[in-house]
């Protein structure tokens, strides 16, 4: 295959070329996103509790909140859904992310705000923030959408 900037190629080319580099930026930010996760610990008795799928895209957006909990001090760790099925099902979670407080018993769906999550830990969430985010089904439903 002649990979050369011949004029029969032109355009053709310069598509291909941005096309991969796409690709490769939205591979390795789910990579980043994935590994992010991953390494969070996998301890049940954490403050914070996320149930994630690896695709999704409002779980994804939700690791700058994460982040900021967890410098702020407060223990956080992460399941992935398809790996902790039973955990998933214990909490009831049918969307991600899912948030969930053990202490307060209560559950976020949907992308949350740093504010909400630290009123849920004190046991403070307004009743409108469970169900604040957009999320993804799990379950054999694959589909994101706003909740």
């Amino acid at each position: 295959m002649d990979f050369s900037l011949s004029h029969e190629m032109g355009p053709r080319w310069v598509m291909w070329l941005a096309a991969l580099i796409v690709l490769g930026a939205f591979a390795a930010g789910l990579s980043n996103s994935v590994v992010f996760y991953e390494l969070l610990p996998k301890d049940t008795n954490a403050e914070i509790l996320v149930f994630y799928q690896p695709t999704c895209p409002h779980c994804i957006a939700e690791i700058p909140t994460i982040r900021k909990l967890i410098s702020a001090g407060y223990s956080v760790s992460a399941f992935n859904v398809f790996e902790y099925p039973d955990l998933a099902r214990k909490y009831g979670v049918s969307e991600t992310p899912t948030i969930v407080i053990p202490k307060t018993g209560e559950k976020l769906v949907g992308e949350q705000d740093y504010e909400s999550i630290v009123a849920a830990l004190a046991g403070r969430l307004p009743w409108e923030a469970e169900s604040k985010g957009s999320a993804c089904g799990i379950g054999g439903s694959t589909t994101c959408s706003p909740t």
